[in-house]
């Protein structure tokens, strides 16, 4: 779906936060295109990162020397880094969520632009939305984020204020913004802890938890997006998108999370009870995602659905076992 006439071959692209689940698949992705890859994380990549394909680089984006540093001679950014994590770490850890994330988009931003890097791919968030049943770009800025999300999602709206401020004055319109959904797939982070819902449902099911408890009666709908199809999405938007202002990445379509149970329970062939605890919150009846921008602009289509995906998360979550491990970025 990615294919255009852009060239890749040779050309210097950085991505930062390339060990997590975004990452690891634009990696892949970039590296079949002949890229000349440059990636950075903050802790050293796992066992199974291609370290021997490219060039990878330690260190924090919140320090900006690091950041001008890693910027030399880049072509192309992919800025992927980030804090990221549930509710409830969003809330435990409301100053990290804000403030590193703030950091760590400054410096990154600042640093492309003084090295003159000529396209730039930001990867923000749809919680930068305030409540709606469905999100459309131009109404990010309607109302504030939902609490359980607003630290991290002020830092993501913030950053992409910095690129709207550059481009002001500097004339710089060569940043292109998207705002991907719940993603999920290979690489993901399955701890139950601190996981989103699809890994986190999965490990817990492939565990053998029983009964399996999920919050809520089931019936709360949204959207979720496989992570190859989210990579295609930023690749378009890199090639395509830049200066056109922000696009969603989602299905478009929106899963009720009696559907998500249901698809981990038949992929996992988990045998045990399934109970709803009416008692919590399920959260907003709906929140999905309108892609009708990317869709026109780009040539955005997702191709994988929400079985499918699933189904392949699965997979690959049983191959590699109880290796997993949070993939920090």
């Amino acid at each position: 779906m990615a294919d255009t006439n852009y060239d890749y071959s040779g050309v210097q692209i950085l991505i930062t936060g390339a060990t997590g689940l975004i990452g690891r698949e634009l990696v892949e992705k970039l590296l079949a295109r002949g890229a000349k890859l440059r990636t950075t994380s903050q802790r050293p990549p796992p066992e199974d990162y291609p370290v021997h394909r490219l060039e990878h680089r330690v260190g924090d984006l919140a320090d900006r020397q690091f950041a001008r540093q890693i910027m030399e001679g880049v072509e192309g950014l992919f800025h992927l880094a980030g804090k990221r994590g549930s509710i409830g770490i969003q809330r435990t850890r409301a100053a990290t969520m804000l403030g590193d994330n703030v950091m760590i988009c400054f410096n990154a931003l600042d640093a492309a632009r003084r090295a003159g890097v000529a396209r730039i791919l930001y990867a923000s968030t749809v919680t930068v939305y305030p409540p709606m049943a469905i999100y459309r770009e131009d109404l990010a800025w309607s109302a504030n984020p939902h609490p359980g999300d607003e630290y991290a999602a002020w830092a993501k709206r913030m950053a992409e204020k910095f690129i709207e401020a550059q481009e002001i004055q500097y004339g710089s319109a060569n940043t292109a913004i998207v705002r991907p959904v719940n993603t999920f797939g290979p690489h993901d982070n399955f701890d139950p802890q601190t996981a989103l819902v699809v890994p986190a449902l999965i490990a817990r099911a492939l565990s053998g938890e029983k009964p399996l408890t999920v919050w809520g009666d089931g019936s709360a709908v949204r959207d979720f997006l496989y992570v190859s199809d989210a990579a295609d999405g930023m690749l378009l938007a890199f090639e395509k998108g830049l200066g056109k202002g922000p696009f969603n990445l989602g299905s478009g379509l929106g899963s009720s999370i009696k559907d998500v149970v249901a698809a981990v329970v038949k992929a996992t062939g988990y045998d045990g009870e399934v109970k709803w605890d009416t008692s919590k919150p399920s959260g907003e009846p709906r929140k999905v995602a309108d892609i009708a921008r990317a869709r026109q602009t780009l040539g955005f289509e997702p191709q994988i659905e929400l079985n499918t995906a699933i189904e392949r998360t699965v997979d690959w979550y049983r191959r590699i076992g109880s290796s997993s491990r949070p993939r920090l970025p």
